[in-house]
């Protein structure tokens, strides 16, 4: 424990004696007696280093996830990303259509089949009203 004068413990630190007042009246430097404990002033020092060095690291992380937000929302703006939910929707209108266009499929070639006894005209026609739909599908 090494005692020296608060005006000492300024030149040492390269500030002036008003600034070390002013750690001292902020609680950020202990007196003994008047004096400065250089060990504990410097063990203080660390502390606070410390504390303004996690405080920098939360800022840092903080404005490093507002540029994440910031570019999601930059490319939401210019369309080079869809929303999850818009997604979901427009998946799901496609779905209702295709599920329609199979659902209707029997009732538009039942009758042509009734009349139809060659399976290879029956293949053929079916293969036609699918690719029909599906065409249907893919320029809509």
């Amino acid at each position: 424990m090494a005692l020296i004068s608060q005006a000492e413990y300024a030149r040492r630190q390269g500030i002036s004696r008003q600034a070390v007042r002013k750690q001292v009246q902020s609680g950020k430097l202990r007196l003994i007696d008047g004096m400065v404990d250089t060990s504990l002033a410097e063990k203080d020092a660390k502390n606070i280093l410390s504390t303004k060095e996690q405080l920098l690291r939360a800022k840092l992380q903080n404005e490093i996830e507002k540029g994440k937000l910031l570019k999601l929302e930059t490319a939401e703006k210019e369309q080079s990303l869809i929303s999850a939910e818009k997604v979901r929707d427009t998946l799901f209108r496609k779905g209702r259509i295709i599920r329609d266009a199979f659902l209707n499929l029997p009732d538009r070639v039942a009758s042509v089949l009734a009349t139809m006894s060659d399976a290879r005209e029956i293949h053929m026609l079916l293969t036609k009203e699918i690719r029909a739909i599906l065409e249907e599908l893919s320029n809509g």
